[in-house]
This record gives structure tokens, sequence and C-alpha cells, in this order.
């Protein structure tokens, strides 16, 4: 995708790891084999690192089973020092996208794809919904959103824009986000698991 895209921002479980590495710091949920992906993307990706973009605000979270006043709070990224230890960080702050160059990154965009949702919305479904109403404030961009749950979070999230977005020919829908990731990978279509298993 690094070598394929003007920008890629990261989320979730992969954007920890991710702060992990680059930070020094420890994220309660993120394992070795997590750590070692991100060593390995970090390498792997070295010559085009500058095409990350990073979510400045971050949510930290005490529990990843409930949701209570004082259990959660906010970090910028650039407060992240090493051996720091954080809880568990389950959401993009919906403040990331008051961010000017944050921000701008959707709004020059020719082309969005998005893949996944941003963080844990049982608990914290804030930054997935802000980041689908950036990038429905781009009506020039293509839009393409993989997955089955993705689709369905964001019509869950924003039922409106979803019904108007279903409507428009500059979004586009599809199941199979893993495979598309896979295509992607392999730069071919045909490629895509599910067309192998059917040739099959």
């Amino acid at each position: 995708m690094i070598r394929n895209c003007n920008y890629l921002i990261l989320g979730g479980v992969i954007y920890n790891a991710w702060l992990c590495v680059k930070y020094g710091v420890k994220i309660k949920g993120v394992g070795e084999d997590d750590l070692a992906q991100a060593h390995k993307f970090m390498e792997d990706s070295k010559d085009y690192l500058n095409r990350i973009v990073e979510l400045p605000y971050i949510i930290e979270s005490d529990s990843i089973e409930e949701l209570s006043e004082g259990s959660y709070r906010t970090w910028h990224v650039r407060d992240l020092k090493p051996g720091m230890e954080l809880s568990y960080v389950l959401d993009a702050d919906p403040k990331s996208f008051t961010d000017p160059d944050f921000a701008s990154v959707f709004g020059i965009a020719g082309t969005i794809f998005i893949n996944a949702v941003m963080g844990y919305t049982t608990l914290f479904a804030e930054g997935s919904k802000a980041t689908y109403k950036q990038i429905d404030q781009n009506k020039k961009a293509m839009k393409l959103f993989g997955g089955g749950d993705t689709i369905q979070e964001f019509k869950d999230l924003l039922p409106v824009v979803f019904s108007n977005a279903s409507n428009d020919s500059k979004y586009y829908f599809f199941t199979g986000g893993g495979a598309i990731l896979d295509a992607i990978e392999k730069g071919s279509p045909f490629f895509m698991k599910p067309i192998e298993a059917l040739l099959e």
C-alpha cells in the first residue's frame, strides 16, 4: 500500500504497534508479534515513511470492557516519550481533524481508500465517525470503502450520510476487504482469493 499511495493513515492495532516502535512506548494489548510486524514494516518501508500521516490525537482507555467517567483520556502523539506505558489506545480523538495539516490530506486527495474502522468502536466510535465525515466533505475524490464491517459501521454511525453516499457515483462499496488488500499487494486483481477459489 505505502508504495502505491501518496499518503497512508494507520489505525487500530497497527497504529498502536507503530506508535510503540516509533516513540519507544508500551501500549497494553500490543503483543510481541505486533511489534515485530511494525519493526519489519518500518524497515521494509524506510524509503516511504514520509507518506505516513499520523493521527495527532489518540484516546487511551483504562478498560476495553466498559466506558466510565475518568477512565479515558486524550494524548497528542508529540507528548509520547520513550519508556512511557499506556493503557489501551482505542481510538483517534476527533480533535485530530482540527489539525489543519492532517485534515488537508483528505481535502487534496483524488482517491480515498478505507479498509477498516479507526478504533474499537464497541466503546469509542467517534474517531471512525469523524473520519467518515471528513472523507464525505471531499466531493471530488473517488471514495472506496472495502470490507463488510467497515460499510456496516459507516451505515450505523452516519445513516443519512451513508444513504446519500449509496446513490453517489463518487462512492464505491465492496465487501471482501482482505481480498482487495491481497490484490493490491500482488499488483493484480486476478490474485484475489475469492477468484482463485472459484477457479480451483
